[in-house]
C-alpha cells in the first residue's frame, strides 16, 4: 500500500513537470490564452533533435497552422508564461523570418536567436521563473525587417542530461506581425533547426550533471544572440514556407484587429500596432484557477526512487523556496533581477495565471520523439525502463 501511494505521488509530479507555453504578452497586453501560439497535442517533450519536430514541437510544421498572428513592434517587452516546472535548464528565444505569411511558414531553415538566459548566481532559469509564475521577459531586437515571424520559446530540461539522447526539449511557436525599422534589415548569425542540435553537444548532454557540475559556466544549444540592422554581417533568412500560402500579407499590418482561426471560435485578437485610429487596449488580467494534473494511467511506467533528478542540486539564498504544491508556480516572493540573463528579464511576481490547463494528449509525439519513462506524460504508454 505504501509503493502504490510513492507510485502514485511520483507520477503525478513527474507529469506535472511535462510543460507547454500557453501565453504571451506585448507590452503587457496579451492576444489571449493560447491565443496565436501552435499548440502540440500533448506536453511530452520532444528529444530527436534531428526531428522537424525540434523548431515548432509535435505538428507545427502543419500549415496554414489555423492560427492567428498578434502585433508587435521590433524593440517590444514580450513576456511568456509557461507550465511550471522542476526541471533544471535554460530557456532562450529564436526568430524565423521574415516572411509574408506566419501561418504558412513551417519553421523549417533560418532562425535567429534573439535572448537566452541560462542561470544567474548558480541557479537555473527555470527555478527563478518558478518563483514568478513562470513567467519571463525579453525584448524583441530592434533592427529587424516589417514583416511576420514565427517567435519560438524554448525550454530545455537537463535532469537527464547524464546520458546521450537525455536532454528534453519543449517548445512553442507564436506567430507575429512585426513592424520593424526597414524592409530589408538582416540579422546575425543565423542557426538551421533541425541541424544546429547534436546530441551530443556538450550544452545537451552532460555527463557529471549531478557530480560537480558547475552551473555558472553552462551555454545553452544553438550559438550566440544575434545582432541585427546595418553591420550584423547576415544575409537575409532563408524561410521554409508551404507552396500553398494563405492570402493574408504583412502588407495589411496596419490592420486593427486579427481573427484567431479554429481554436478559438470567433474570438478577436486584440493587435498592438501603435495607432492614432485604434483605442488604447487594457491589459485584462485572468481569473487564477486551480491547476488540474491528469491521474496516471494504469499501464503508466514506474519512476524510480533512485534520486530524484528532476530537482535542481544547486540552492541559492536569492531564490524564495519553491512550494511543493501544484500552484508552486504563484510564488509571492520577489527575485533579483537577474544578471546573468542574456537581453530577458524575469517580470515581478504576479497574480498573472493560464485559464485553463493544458488539454490531455490527443496523441504522442511522432517523427522520431522519444519518450523517458522517467517523466512519463499524460498519454505515455511505452517502455518502463529508464533510458
Amino acid at each position: 500500500m505504501f509503493f502504490k501511494s510513492v507510485l502514485a505521488i511520483s507520477l503525478a509530479s513527474a507529469v506535472s513537470a511535462h510543460q507547454n507555453f500557453h501565453q504571451f504578452w506585448v507590452n503587457d497586453v496579451s492576444p489571449g490564452y493560447e491565443a496565436a501560439i501552435r499548440m502540440p497535442p500533448s506536453n511530452s517533450p520532444v528529444t530527436d533533435v534531428t526531428s522537424n519536430d525540434i523548431t515548432c514541437n509535435v505538428n507545427g510544421n502543419t500549415v496554414p497552422s489555423g492560427k492567428g498572428t498578434a502585433k508587435a513592434n521590433a524593440g517590444d517587452t514580450i513576456k511568456v508564461q509557461w507550465d511550471s516546472s522542476s526541471h533544471p535548464g535554460p530557456i532562450q528565444h529564436f526568430l524565423f523570418g521574415p516572411v509574408d505569411n506566419a501561418a504558412s511558414a513551417t519553421g523549417i531553415g533560418s532562425w535567429i536567436k534573439i535572448d537566452e538566459f541560462d542561470q544567474t548566481d548558480g541557479v537555473w532559469a527555470n527555478e527563478i521563473m518558478m518563483a514568478n509564475n513562470m513567467t519571463y521577459e525579453f525584448k524583441l531586437p530592434t533592427g529587424l525587417a516589417t514583416g511576420e515571424y514565427l517567435l519560438r520559446s524554448e525550454m530545455l530540461a537537463l535532469h537527464g542530461a547524464q546520458t546521450i539522447g537525455g536532454g528534453q526539449f519543449y517548445m512553442g511557436c507564436a506567430q507575429l506581425a512585426i513592424t520593424g525599422t526597414s524592409a530589408s534589415e538582416t540579422c546575425g548569425p543565423s542557426i538551421e533547426l533541425p541541424g544546429a542540435y547534436n546530441a551530443e553537444d556538450p550544452s545537451i548532454y552532460i555527463p557529471n550533471i549531478y557530480n560537480g557540475f558547475d552551473i555558472t559556466t553552462y551555454t545553452a544549444p544553438g550559438g550566440a544572440v544575434a545582432s541585427c540592422g546595418a553591420g550584423s554581417g547576415a544575409s537575409p533568412v532563408t524561410s521554409a514556407v508551404a507552396s500553398a500560402s494563405a492570402p493574408a500579407s504583412a502588407a495589411n499590418a496596419t490592420s486593427a484587429v486579427v481573427t484567431e482561426a479554429s481554436s478559438v471560435s470567433s474570438a478577436i485578437i486584440e493587435t498592438l500596432a501603435p495607432s492614432p485610429a485604434v483605442p488604447t487596449i487594457e491589459p485584462v488580467e485572468p481569473a487564477p484557477v486551480t491547476d488540474v494534473v491528469e491521474a496516471p494511467t494504469a499501464t503508466a511506467a514506474p519512476v524510480s526512487s533512485k534520486k530524484d533528478s528532476c530537482k535542481s542540486k544547486s540552492a541559492t539564498p536569492t531564490v524564495a523556496p519553491v512550494s511543493t504544491k501544484k500552484d508552486s508556480c504563484r510564488s509571492k516572493t520577489a527575485v533579483p533581477y537577474p544578471t546573468g540573463a542574456n537581453n530577458g528579464t524575469i517580470s515581478s511576481p504576479t497574480t498573472l495565471r493560464t485559464i485553463a490547463s493544458p488539454a490531455a494528449s490527443a496523441g504522442l509525439s511522432t517523427g522520431g520523439v522519444a519518450l523517458y519513462g522517467q517523466c512519463g506524460g499524460s498519454t505515455y504508454t511505452g517502455s518502463t525502463v529508464y533510458a
